[in-house]
């Protein structure tokens, strides 16, 4: 199976230590270094990171589509979370990619910018791929820098544009346009009834809602002891695209994408987990599942 990220390599700053991040990075390495997929990432680099990133994503066998422009961003974590940024996103030409889409029909599809390095109508594109299942992360498309620090901005001119793809993943607080849960519940499952198009709306340690179909279930977070959460949202929506691909129905493909994110947290500095354990534990999980009425 081949997978694709289309949006910026980061790197990360956390308490002044630098390493490699972005959803490509994260989500690209639970899928190539456990799940045995050919993953490639359409990304920019900066000539003075060059080596490391390079040297990082080889390391886990994650191919690279290194486009033109000599950037890459660099953000600030705290708690997890993004929250300052430097440097520059060099916007992705969809085009370009297109053309590598053509040359190594990836099965999925991941699109997947941190900030605005594409662009909202861009995601229609997606069609044209011919992947078996196509994703996005909101997170670069709401992201807006306020001189260092980053402020989520809801500036959507058409929320259709969601409904062309198979799986949507933001974190509760990435849909900004309310600071209301059930609100934006309330929305979501609305856009959803117009679709095939599954969302995932994450809850931090709280789990996540998944809605489909104008419905909403909850899942809960597994149990774990958290050591590091960066990366947990795009471990989600990675092992979550792979299982659909796989012909998992929806509600399996979700729980192992939950089970390996938080695996991912508790197990930041060993191996993050196996298929043993997604099996193992997507169904415990499944089994605390409820319908939710908003």
């Amino acid at each position: 199976m081949k997978a694709v990220f289309i949006g910026n390599i980061t790197i990360d700053d956390i308490d002044g230590r630098y390493r490699v991040g972005g959803s490509g990075y994260y989500g690209g390495r639970a899928l190539a270094e456990y799940l045995n997929v050919e993953v490639y990432i359409a990304t920019h680099i900066a000539d003075t990171v060059r080596g490391l990133i390079r040297g990082i994503l080889d390391l886990y066998g994650i191919k690279v589509i290194e486009l033109g422009a000599d950037n890459t961003p660099i953000f600030i974590i705290s708690n997890g979370k993004a929250v300052g940024f430097r440097g520059a996103s060099p916007t992705i030409d969809i085009e370009a990619v297109k053309m590598y889409t053509k040359m190594y029909r990836f099965d999925i599809v991941y699109i997947t910018p941190i900030m605005n390095e594409i662009l909202e109508h861009q995601i229609a594109y997606v069609k044209e791929f011919n992947s078996k299942v196509t994703a996005i992360d909101i997170q670069g498309f709401v992201r807006e820098r306020y001189d260092d620090a980053i402020k989520c901005v809801w500036k959507w001119g058409s929320e259709e544009v969601l409904l062309n793809v198979d799986i949507v993943h933001g974190n509760i607080k990435e849909f900004c346009f309310t600071d209301r849960e059930a609100d934006i519940i309330k929305h979501v499952k609305d856009l959803s009834s117009a679709s095939k198009t599954v969302f995932l709306v994450s809850l931090d340690y709280r789990g996540l809602y998944l809605v489909s179909n104008g419905e909403a279930l909850y899942i809960p977070s597994l149990s774990v002891k958290s050591i590091d959460d960066v990366g947990a949202g795009d471990i989600l929506l990675a092992v979550t695209g792979y299982f659909k691909a796989m012909d998992m129905n929806t509600l399996e493909s979700v729980a192992r994408g939950v089970v390996a994110a938080a695996l991912k947290t508790e197990n930041a500095y060993k191996e993050w987990f196996n298929r043993e354990l997604l099996e193992m534990y997507s169904r415990e999980l499944i089994e605390s599942v409820r319908r939710v009425d908003i």
